[in-house]
């Protein structure tokens, strides 16, 4: 069990490896190219298509990895594998109708970038293409470190060979989109020659079944997107799309080293998931010493973004970023404390049966976020945009922190 953890840590973090290397080439190239207002204009606009990606999520990215993993033969596995992408497919034909209906019921006066938005949207299918989830479940996170490096790889090269100006910028939002769909179609591959046994009839009680089991988490996932991703759409609505360019930079960079903490959670979660079935409290003294590491480590990373900020925005953005930095040193602190509730939320709770409670939090953690984000919004504009997701951040840690000490005072009673 450790040697299949410890190669799919390596796995992933050879994937994030590659990825830092990649970002680090197109995030520079993107606002170089296209600017900040074109730049910002996309992430707006993908941060409005990402609602429809969490509902397409659902909740399976947490509920399928720790069923898989604790499942008991491929006849089991196949199931939950069939269910969930029948699941995710009936979520996706549903959001694509209703985008349809808004967009022809759109009155004629109102703004949109219609166009933009058809760009965005193949991320929406990229995400029932492309299962993770079904390796993480497995503990085969190899595959999924050569699907998204070539993935990544033709995109970048495609990139760089059409995108030459901010007219450009829907060419840009349509490769960006595009990459986890080359991904997925590359893994399919995979699964079809060597996990071909998952290809199943699913079942209308099964689709039902995973769609209960991952009710919890899918609310969940929703209160985070609406402390972080409403954030950015509120800040384009608010302000300008130049003013989501200076944050989105920042943001994209700060997304970055959260996929790198994901490439680690995403490795351990299985292995404690299948670790408390066997042993509890061996599972608690397994995520105590990971939460000592992990959250060491990324204090160490969030350190050092504050203190060279500047010198990270001079040499990755260039000229006319300033803007960034201080936006930049208020957000270095978001992986630290995100690592903390990692732990917390993810490792344990999820693991412990405290779905319901952790969902509360986050829903609490929604709630204070719009009661700040709109009055430091028009306030402080992106800077205060920034200032909101770290304290909501801190109080998601916290609380989490409260109540796992809680129930861990519990199990030696």
């Amino acid at each position: 069990m450790i040697n299949r953890l410890t190669q799919n840590i390596f796995s992933l973090l050879t994937l994030k490896g590659v990825d830092y290397v990649l970002n680090f080439v197109m995030l520079p190239f993107l606002l170089r190219m296209l600017g900040a207002d074109r730049f910002g204009a996309i992430v707006f606009m993908q941060s409005v298509v990402q609602y429809m990606v969490v509902a397409v999520e659902y909740g399976f990215n947490m509920t399928a990895p720790r069923d898989i993993a604790r499942a008991s033969d491929e006849r089991a596995i196949a199931k939950i594998f069939s269910d969930v992408m029948a699941a995710k497919v009936l979520i996706a034909a549903g959001l694509f109708a209703l985008t349809l209906i808004a967009l022809v019921l759109m009155p004629s006066t109102v703004e949109f970038d219609v166009l933009l938005l058809m760009a965005v949207l193949p991320t929406v299918l990229g995400n029932i293409a492309f299962p993770i989830w079904f390796f993480q479940g497995i503990q085969q996170m190899k595959f999924i470190t050569v699907s998204v490096t070539v993935a990544r790889l033709l995109i970048l090269l495609s990139m760089f060979a059409t995108v030459r100006s901010p007219d450009d910028y829907l060419i840009a939002a349509l490769l960006q989109s595009s990459m986890t769909i080359v991904a997925g179609l590359l893994s399919f591959g995979i699964i079809v020659r060597s996990y071909r046994y998952v290809f199943v009839r699913p079942t209308f009680e099964g689709v039902i079944e995973a769609l209960r089991d991952g009710k919890q988490i899918f609310i969940s996932t929703v209160a985070i997107n609406l402390y972080t991703t409403t954030n950015v759409v509120l800040l384009g609505l608010m302000t300008n799309p130049t003013a989501v360019g200076y944050f989105g930079a920042a943001n994209k960079l700060i997304d970055s080293v959260k996929g790198l903490m994901g490439a680690f959670s995403s490795a351990v979660y299985p292995h404690v998931s299948a670790k408390v079935r066997e042993s509890p409290r061996g599972a608690i003294e397994f995520i105590k010493k990971f939460g000592r590491w992990y959250s060491g480590a990324f204090l160490v990373v969030s350190t050092l973004m504050f203190v060279l900020a500047r010198p990270i925005v001079e040499i990755l953005f260039g000229a006319g970023y300033e803007q960034t930095v201080e936006i930049l040193r208020l957000m270095a602190w978001l992986p630290f404390v995100i690592a903390l509730s990692n732990v917390f939320g993810i490792h344990f709770m999820l693991n412990f049966g405290l779905q319901d409670l952790f969902s509360r939090i986050l829903i609490a953690a929604a709630v204070l976020d719009f009661m700040l984000v709109v009055p430091l919004t028009v306030e402080l504009g992106n800077i205060g945009v920034a200032l909101v997701m770290l304290s909501v951040e801190i109080f998601v840690t916290v609380v989490m922190g409260v109540c796992v000490k809680r129930k861990l005072q519990s199990f030696r009673e």
